[in-house]
This record gives C-alpha cells, structure tokens and sequence, in this order.
C-alpha cells in the first residue's frame, strides 16, 4: 500500500486567495520556488511497464499519458478549450480570408466586372490592412485580457463580413477588405504567442499543427460550401447571387465563434481567470513555466528602449525572412488561383471539379503535417530543419516545373500537389521554433511572434501585383520562376537558422553545463535512498 501512496504525491504550498487574478505581489511569482509538486514516483513495477512499446505508443499519441494526474487534469482543460476556441476561431478566420478567392471563379469576376489586377488589389488591401494592424495588436495582447480582444475581433469582422455583399461597386470592395484586414491582422499572431505560453517543446508542434490544420480545413470546406450554394434553391432564387451569400454564410458562423472564445480563452499562465481552472490546475500552469524556464506575462508595458534592445540579436533578422520565403512561395499555391484556373480555362473541367479537386491538396496537407507534427515533437523540435528543408525542396521541384510549364500533364498534376502538400506543415514549424527557442523572454517573444508574420505579409503585399498577372493565368512564368527562387532562398535560410540555434545551445551548454531544454517536457529519473525511483515530469 505504501508504494501506491507514494505513486503519486502532491503539495500545495501555495494558495491563491484571488480567484480573479493570481497576485503578482509577494512571492507568487518567485521562479526559484515550486508553485506545486507535480512529482511522479514509480516503482520498479512501474518502470518497467513504462519501457514497453504499448506506453510509448500512447505517450507519442499524445504527451499527457505519462504526467502526474494533476497535470493530466489541466491539460485535459487546457487542450479542450484553448485549441477548440483557436481552431474554430482560425478556421472562420481563414474562410473569412479566402471566400473572396472562392468568389473570383464562380461569378463575382462576371459580376463586377473585373479586369486585370482587381482580384490581385483585392488581396492587396487585405493585406495592406493586416500589416498595418499587426504590431500594435499584439502589444495590446500583451497588455490587456486576450479573451475580450480576440473574441471582439471575432464579432467585428462578421459584421464586415456580412457588409460584402452590399456594395454596387469594386471601391466598396476594396475598402470593406481593407478593414477586414485590419481586424484579423491580431488573431494568426496573439493564438501563436497564447499557445507558445502554455506549452513545452514536446507538446508545442502538435497544438500549433492543431491550430493551423483548422485554416487549412477552411479550404477544404469552402469549395464544397460554394458549390451548395451555388445549386441552392435559395440562391438562385434571391435577391442576392449566389456567391454573395459565401459572405452571409461566414458572418453567421463568425459571431457565435466569437462569443465562445469569451467562454473558453484562458489568457496566460500569470493572467488566467479562466472559469474551468481551480487554483490547482492555475498552479499547475505556473509551475509548468517554472520547470522549463520560461518567463510569464507580467504586462510590463513596451518601451523604445526595450523594442530596441531585440534587434541586437540575429532572431529578429533571421526568422522573419525565413517565414517571409515560406509566405512567398506559398502566394503560388494560396494567393493567384493558378491550380484552380488551370483546370477552369485548360482543362475545361466543370465547376464541381474545379471547386472539389484542391480539397484533395488540403486534406492530404492536414495529414502531412499532422505525422510531421507528432514526429518532431517527439523529438523536441530538433527534426524542425529536416521538415522545412524537404518543404522548401519540394517548393524547387515544383514551381522549376510549372515555370517550364509545357511539361506532362500527369507531372504537371504532381508539381501543383506536391509542394501545396508539403507546404501545410510550415507555418506551425516555422512558429514552435520562434516560441520553443524565445520561451525565456517572453516580451521579446510576442514581439518576434508578430514581427514574423508581419515581415511576411509585407512582402506578399506586392508580390502577386507584381508577378502574377491575372491576364497571364494560368502560365504565371515570372510568379513560377520568381517563387522557385524563393524556395532555394528559404532552404539558405532554414539552414542558417538551424546554425544559429546550434550555437546558442553550445554557449548555454558551455555556460550551465546542461542543455537549454533538458527540462523541456523530457523527464529526469534518479534513485532514492529507499531504492524507488522518481520520474519528475517538466
């Protein structure tokens, strides 16, 4: 009996008297303390079971199989309605996003008229409105309840959603995207920065994988939803036309998504009130930070002073332009339509095929990226390089072919899959490496998080308007040529900041004699004088 008493023992040394906030007086916040024991004790028994195949299929399942029951607990709360209220967000977002893309073919180009760059000053505004709302949305995150802000977000932009179908002409468009823009430009960036908050490098890919899988699930909805409401009785019979009411559809599904993120966001580890958290599991969060050395929100306001001091270092210039190439590589796939008018224009497929076949490229995405996911998480997000290096290939391979374009059909099917498939797991690599290796500057690592995205878009900006001519569709040769480029630049610079990283864990090695991440989720196992052993899961 004694052993399984001591299977699992727990302290609570410290209580929170205020269930509103954690006091960030006296010594809650004291780093060198424990918050809880959150300690595993296992018996020999126990250990053996645990070096079976069966434990270690389940624990790379998923990584809360082998944690304390207290840890299980939360992260049960934790996974259930921070991921749910960031996907469900994410994936109206991105059909938020991408509906003006599902529009462009299936009549609104007929409708308005459109000629020449229109679609492309379209995507242009957005995108101008998002650069420009980046940054001081995430300082604001940082500052006040994430819960209130992304939920307000959320509502807005369904109310200028639903304003899209209203307008009589193209300056109505460009002015309701532009605003759109605007509003979505803090959640991609705050959902990244809230998640790296909570979790550790072995836990870390698979939620950011969760959460970008949800954008790309909004592709795989939006064609078959056009083509419903294409065929509709209540479309075709409306005041409205048909691909107007992609617009209605978004803006009712956008604002009860964003009441529920009023109900499920937890904000921080240091800031949480979140309902469904006891004082156990809100020390729980708080330890966990401690275990793996990361620095919690205390919403200490940013100065010049402070903003200056992070481009002293290579991570502001290196990890921008790496998810810049990625961003840009990727407007071939995402941003031009070029797959979808290839089978439009020269194939002459109807509209149900051209509106269903790219589900394939985004449902074969979703899995690509979630076996990526699992495998580098399982190993600490050390695999990362090897995952975006292959992306980054795969992206030489393909856009070399369709620059050359009169190539085999049955390879010219293969260059349009072949990077769009690859390309699903790089956005969430790309981040879990930002929020992996800025876990101990957390100021320095919201502000990376949105710069990252922002430098990006900055460039994606002009790049369509530039080089992929919409009378030229769908042989883009100077968007082709100029994105195979792209992918050889971002494969330098996956390498380069595989370097880096390297170097940096050589010093801390050198100067701590142990790896930064050695307590990173992993667990450390030692003898006590009784002969048990312990587990202490971190």
């Amino acid at each position: 009996m004694s052993a399984i008493k001591n299977l699992f023992h727990t302290k609570e040394e410290l209580v929170v008297s205020d269930r509103d906030e954690i006091s960030q007086e006296d010594d809650q916040f004291d780093e060198t303390k424990p918050y809880i024991d959150i300690t595993v004790h296992l018996t020999p028994e126990e250990l053996k079971r645990r070096s079976t195949w069966w434990y270690k299929t389940s624990v790379f399942l998923w990584d809360s199989a082998d944690k304390h029951p207290y840890e299980r607990s939360f992260l049960f709360k934790l996974d259930f309605f921070l991921l749910s209220s960031a996907m469900l967000g994410y994936f109206i977002k991105t059909l938020n996003q991408s509906n003006v893309s599902t529009a462009y073919v299936n009549g609104m180009k007929e409708y308005y008229n459109m000629r020449g760059n229109d679609y492309n000053l379209l995507n242009t505004l957005w995108t101008v409105g998002y650069i420009i709302g980046q940054v001081p949305s995430n300082l604001i995150l940082h500052r006040i309840s994430a819960r209130y802000y992304l939920a307000g977000l959320e509502i807005f932009w369904a109310i200028l959603s639903v304003l899209m179908i209203l307008p009589k002409s193209m300056s109505g468009l460009y002015a309701l995207r532009f605003l759109i823009g605007l509003t979505e430009a803090g959640y991609f960036p705050g959902l990244e920065y809230l998640i790296g908050s909570w979790y550790s490098s072995v836990e870390l890919n698979k939620r950011s994988t969760l959460f970008n899988a949800a954008g790309t699930a909004a592709g795989l909805v939006s064609g078959p939803l056009q083509q419903r409401i294409l065929n509709a009785s209540f479309a075709q019979n409306s005041r409205w036309e048909p691909f107007q009411w992609m617009f209605i559809f978004d803006a009712v599904i956008s604002a009860p998504i964003g009441f529920y993120t009023l109900f499920a966001d937890p904000n921080t580890p240091s800031t949480t009130n979140a309902w469904y958290f006891t004082e156990r599991d809100r020390l729980v969060g708080l330890e966990r930070r401690r275990r793996i050395g990361a620095q919690l929100n205390t919403r200490e306001p940013y100065t010049l002073k402070k903003i200056g001091s992070f481009f002293s270092t290579w991570h502001i210039w290196v990890f921008p332009i790496l998810f810049m190439t990625y961003r840009v590589v990727n407007v071939a796939s995402l941003s031009t339509n070029g797959f979808t008018l290839w089978m439009k224009k020269d194939l002459g497929l109807t509209s149900y095929q051209y509106n269903i076949y790219p589900t394939a490229i985004n449902g074969g995405g979703i899995a690509y990226s979630m076996v990526c996911a699992y495998i580098n998480d399982y190993f600490r997000n050390n695999y990362t390089v090897y995952f975006l290096g292959f992306m980054y290939i795969s992206g030489i391979i393909s856009y070399a072919a369709l620059t050359k374009w009169d190539i085999n059909i049955g390879f010219k099917w293969f260059s349009f899959f072949f990077y769009a498939s690859t390309s699903s797991s790089g956005q969430s690599m790309v981040f879990s490496w930002v929020n992996k290796n800025m876990a101990h500057d957390d100021m320095k690592r919201n502000f990376l998080v949105v710069i990252t995205n922002m430098v990006s878009y900055i460039f994606t900006a002009w790049i369509a308007l530039a080089v992929f001519n919409q009378n030229e569709a769908p042989e883009y040769y100077k968007g082709y040529a100029f994105t195979t480029g792209f992918s050889v630049l971002g494969l330098i610079f996956t390498l380069l900041t595989h370097f880096y990283i390297r170097r940096d864990e050589k010093k801390y090695l050198k100067e701590h004699g142990k790896n930064r991440d050695a307590n990173d989720g992993g667990a450390e196992i030692v003898t006590t004088d009784d002969n048990e052993s312990i587990e202490k899961h971190v």
